[in-house]
């Protein structure tokens, strides 16, 4: 029996192939809500702020007819932390035309460390934890903290990455605000 030869074209196009199904694998994973733009519901616990009581549900489907504001973070985020009062002073200028949920990550921080911070600070928009991250990964979030814009529809409208102003947050309320007319 005589062993097939493999010649240098042969060889060539081989080397390709696990990059290309790599590629294929890779992007087909990549896939956001970019398509639909439909926000992902959910349901959470949350904490006591000022203006909420502790363990009262917050759904984002029964939130429809107002925007709302979706931040990632954790309490031992340093920009996390330092964009919470500009996020709660925004919710505090805006409460009747805008919702505003915090959804804290688990795992560096105990839900308990949430709890604290929130009532430390003394927040007063809605803030609860992503028990099993199931949140954060229906959103894709990979970069903390992370602001989602849902718009009165329901459909995600932008992110924003990083750190946020009351500057930028006015701006997106504004965008908001002139899509829903």
């Amino acid at each position: 029996m005589r062993k097939p030869r493999l010649n240098l074209k042969t060889i060539c196009h081989m080397k390709y192939v696990p990059v290309t199904l790599f590629l294929a694998i890779f992007f087909s994973g990549c896939s956001f809500t970019e398509d639909t733009k439909i926000a992902p519901p959910f349901k959470i616990n949350l904490y006591e702020t000022i203006d909420y009581e502790e363990n009262t549900v917050f759904d984002l489907s029964l939130q429809s007819g107002k925007p709302t504001i979706v931040n990632f973070w954790f309490p031992s985020c340093p920009p996390c932390v330092a964009e919470f009062p500009e996020i709660d002073r925004f919710y505090l200028k805006n409460r009747n035309s805008i919702k505003v949920v915090g959804i804290q990550l688990l795992g560096l921080d105990s839900a308990q460390d949430g709890q604290d911070f929130v009532r430390g600070k003394n927040i007063h928009f809605a803030v609860g934890a992503d028990p099993i991250g199931k949140v954060s990964v229906d959103y894709h979030i990979k970069v903390y903290p992370t602001t989602v814009f849902v718009d009165s529809e329901g459909q995600i409208a932008g992110h924003w990455q990083g750190e946020i102003t009351m500057q930028e947050l006015d701006r997106q309320l504004l965008i908001l605000q002139s899509e829903a007319n």
